[in-house]
């Protein structure tokens, strides 16, 4: 039996949990370039700071439903005190989402077995290879995961240890309604199904259907309702079905899903590396019966990870990323089969599949080492500084001497240095080699759309012709008033002499695509006027010798002349994107 009462060692365990994970994820946090869905919750978050309107989100002054605003909400309250939302205040609310996360894995670990199964469930999740690419992003899947994880986990817990049946749906109910303002309805699927197929394989149909289930609901109404309602008043209504149900509709597809069925599970496994390879063990029955005391909490994640597996398995528009709200119970499940295979008799399989893990985790932490080493020609865009990838090969040395020392001599102490020393060395691979790697390989546009501030000048006002890319947006800084696509001349207001729009690949003249995010639409691909090209920059993540989707700053020719140019033609200017990050494209 574990001994579960606090101790001192417990507080010496979250000191060092909250030191590497913090570490881990606050090292070079501004360094790499705003990409992917980054600048666009951090454009409404400007946008809340400058109108001062917290509830509506929106893009270029247009309201913008695509998610509930909690992304929008931590970035703005983070750029409030830095006084701007920059990349700091874009990325911090996923790192301290990270640190909490860890922390509610090892407390509740730590609540229903040991201390050390509870340490390795706490650094397996954040050192977990989707974790650490994701987890310092101001992407909003470490948030969601925080508060999809803490409804489960502390409904749970809750659970196991009697308390209050209605403090205990209140808080899983709470969790799930902060899970859906950052990310729409998954949240609350999973709560409600999760806990009912529990329940209902434990008989306790009197837990679910009860008076405090029905008001744990009422608790997440209100929280969604505190929202909801004004945004409803300042909007209509299909603005708020396109934020609950926009993107989730768009995924669901069966278009290659014989495909999907296939992969998607070697990406799952993929993502939990380094920690997947002893998950195998509990393939053979020996394992399991080790975990035979705690069938309670074995029970519970099992069937958390069952129920929803399927809701991404079986969708062929379901990324690998979706799956992570549930990546904290695959972490406690780390931390129990480790902690039992790691002390199991000798000579008997659960032994030999520790032995395993500590193997295949010495090899993986070589292979990264050597892949460093690799010349920058043939480093396909991943090239690292010689001084860091001689110094990755002496860490790497080091975490190989921890993890061997732990296979030949099995104390607790050795245990606990590999277990540290595997989270560590994967925290500094990604911190390192993946971040170096992405720097030598994005695009930055920063300098580009300073560029196009110094030809248009700080007193100019620069108007879009529909919607512009919201990496743009984020960049200039300055706010761009969006029209529509102008149909003749006077269409465009008399004092513009700067636009931007989108120039897209396949935009033929007489129709080109706008939008933004789900609303897309056809326009002409022509202006009605005499304008001329001054400068095109590229806002995609990556500069490739293709055609891609670019921003084109145009002037209107003065006095102002109602000729039809093409504007899917590039016109004479300056490409403002051909050099960045030491990666070169011609046009």
């Amino acid at each position: 039996m574990h001994n579960s009462s606090p101790h001192w060692s417990d507080l010496g365990a979250v000191v060092v949990i909250v030191v590497i994970v913090a570490t881990i994820y606050g090292a070079r946090l501004a360094d790499q370039p705003i990409v992917g869905e980054e600048s666009r919750w951090a454009v409404g978050a400007r946008e809340m700071l400058a109108t001062g309107d917290w509830i509506v989100p929106r893009q270029q002054g247009v309201v913008f439903p695509e998610r509930p605003p909690m992304s929008m909400w931590l970035m703005a309250a983070v750029g409030w005190f830095r006084g701007d939302v920059d990349a700091i205040a874009i990325r911090l609310p996923s790192v301290v989402a990270i640190v909490l996360t860890s922390l509610l894995i090892y407390g509740y670990t730590r609540a229903l077995v040991s201390g050390f199964a509870a340490f390795v469930a706490a650094l397996a999740y954040a050192s977990m290879g989707q974790v650490l690419q994701i987890g310092r992003m101001g992407e909003s899947e470490a948030v969601f995961t925080l508060f999809v994880s803490a409804s489960l986990l502390l409904w749970h817990l809750g659970y196991t240890r009697r308390w209050q049946p209605l403090a205990t749906w209140s808080i899983g109910f709470a969790c799930a309604a902060m899970a859906a303002l950052v990310k729409g309805p998954q949240a609350p699927v999973y709560f409600v199904a999760i806990t009912a197929v529990y329940l209902a394989a434990r008989r306790d149909w009197r837990y679910l259907i009860s008076w405090q289930y029905a008001a744990g609901a009422v608790v997440f109404a209100a929280i969604i309702a505190a929202w909801q309602i004004p945004f409803y008043v300042a909007t209509d209504f299909h603005s708020v079905a396109a934020t609950w149900a926009g993107l989730a509709t768009d995924r669901i597809s069966l278009d290659g899903l014989a495909k999907h069925l296939v992969t998607f599970p070697l990406e799952t496994f993929a993502c939990l590396l380094p920690w997947s390879p002893i998950l195998v063990a509990l393939v053979k029955r020996e394992t399991r019966e080790l975990l035979a005391d705690q069938k309670p909490l074995v029970l519970f994640l099992t069937i958390a990870l069952a129920v929803a597996y399927p809701t991404v398995w079986i969708v062929a528009g379901a990324q690998a990323r979706y799956f992570m709200p549930l990546y904290p119970l695959i972490a406690v499940l780390v931390g129990l089969v480790i902690e039992r295979c790691s002390v199991a008799v000798l000579g008997r399989y659960p032994r030999r599949a520790w032995h395993q893990f500590l193997l295949c985790s010495t090899t993986l932490v070589g292979l990264i080492s050597l892949l460093a080493l690799i010349p920058a020609k043939w480093a396909l865009g991943s090239y690292q500084p010689l001084w860091f990838s001689l110094a990755l090969v002496l860490i790497a040395a080091a975490a190989a001497a921890a993890i061997w020392n732990c296979y030949r001599s099995n104390t607790p102490s050795t245990r606990m240095i590999a277990v540290a020393t595997i989270a560590v060395f994967a925290g500094v691979a990604q911190a390192g080699v993946a971040i170096n790697s992405n720097i030598s390989r994005w695009n930055d546009p920063m300098s580009a759309v300073v560029g196009v501030q110094k030809i248009i000048g700080p007193t100019t006002p620069l108007v879009s012709l529909t919607a512009i890319d919201h990496r743009f947006a984020y960049f200039y800084e300055a706010p761009i008033a969006e029209l529509d696509w102008p149909r003749d001349a006077d269409d465009l207001p008399l004092g513009v002499d700067y636009f931007c729009f989108m120039r897209n690949p396949g935009d033929t003249a007489e129709r080109r695509e706008a939008g933004r995010g789900r609303l897309w639409t056809k326009t002409s691909g022509t202006l009605p006027f005499a304008w001329e090209e001054v400068a095109t920059l590229c806002v995609e993540r990556r500069l490739r010798n293709e055609p891609q989707r670019i921003v084109v700053l145009g002037r209107v020719v003065k006095p102002r002349q109602a000729i039809v140019s093409d504007a899917t033609v590039p016109q004479r200017g300056i490409n403002l994107s051909v050099a960045t990050n030491n990666a070169t494209v011609s046009r």
